[in-house]
């Protein structure tokens, strides 16, 4: 073969060879499925077929990676994308080969958590330096926290994270994690992901993740946390969790040793 017919022969193999586009808007049809109407399919797949020409890793990411976490978020019926911070797609080298890692954002788990119907509001705060923040226990009030911010400067260094969520039947559940313990919570790679760039956000999300084993769940909800990416990593610490009503659990803070590798 000469060689302007190899070349000839290349390109046409390279005309025929279908793009990341071709293959997520092939997909549309098994992604309306999973949506169920929940999100308008063609909305989802601009939105994600936008995410992913922002990023040139995620246009290097295997395939197999890019779809199935573009089929999780529409298991989970979640919008791809910073507008709304509920899923990201993740650019991630493993062994030399870039991967896109599905991450659930934190307005993601509080959307998630909303969907059982018995879960009335959910608020997360970061305790900051100089703020007075105390917690503890008496015959009166039970277990409880008091915060007073120094001010509403949310430059400052945060020391400790706190979540509370207010459940429909009047319980309230609220956890608190000092900042070591919400950071012991990285994974070992973290340098290279969300909790660089979006540190405070992703303490958030790890104090929403904590109370979540005590909320109602939804379906969503605990596909999120089988599939979270943190779940696996290193942990370190427990954080009290607290439930006033009768009908709920109380767990408080676990000696080290009996806190899961």
């Amino acid at each position: 073969m000469s060689a302007l017919a190899q070349r000839t022969a290349e390109a046409a193999a390279q005309k025929t060879q279908p793009t990341i586009r071709d293959l997520v808007q092939a997909q549309q049809p098994a992604i309306e499925a999973q949506l169920a109407g929940a999100i308008n399919s063609t909305a989802f797949v601009r939105a994600a077929l936008s995410e992913i020409a922002k990023s040139e890793q995620l246009q290097q990411a295997s395939v197999s990676s890019v779809l199935g976490s573009l089929m999780l978020a529409a298991q989970l019926k979640l919008e791809i994308g910073s507008a709304l911070g509920h899923f990201y797609l993740t650019p991630r080298k493993d062994h030399g080969t870039w991967t896109c890692v599905p991450i659930v954002g934190y307005q993601g788990y509080i959307e998630l958590a909303y969907r059982s119907g018995r879960v009335a509001k959910i608020e997360t705060f970061l305790v900051r330096d100089r703020d007075r923040f105390e917690y503890g226990a008496n015959s009166e009030r039970g277990r409880f926290f008091d915060w007073e911010p120094a001010d509403y400067d949310d430059t400052r260094p945060w020391t400790g994270a706190v979540v509370t969520a207010q459940l429909v039947n009047g319980g309230i559940v609220w956890a608190y994690m000092p900042r070591d313990k919400v950071l012991a919570r990285r994974p070992f790679n973290w340098e290279r992901g969300p909790w660089k760039s979006h540190e405070e956000e992703m303490a958030r999300k790890t104090m929403v993740r904590e109370l979540a084993p005590y909320l109602p769940k939804s379906t969503e909800l605990a596909r999120a946390i089988e599939a979270d990416e943190q779940k696996v990593e290193q942990v370190a610490g427990v954080t009290d969790l607290v439930v006033t009503r009768g009908d709920m659990i109380v767990v408080d803070e676990a000696p080290a040793e009996d806190v899961p590798a």
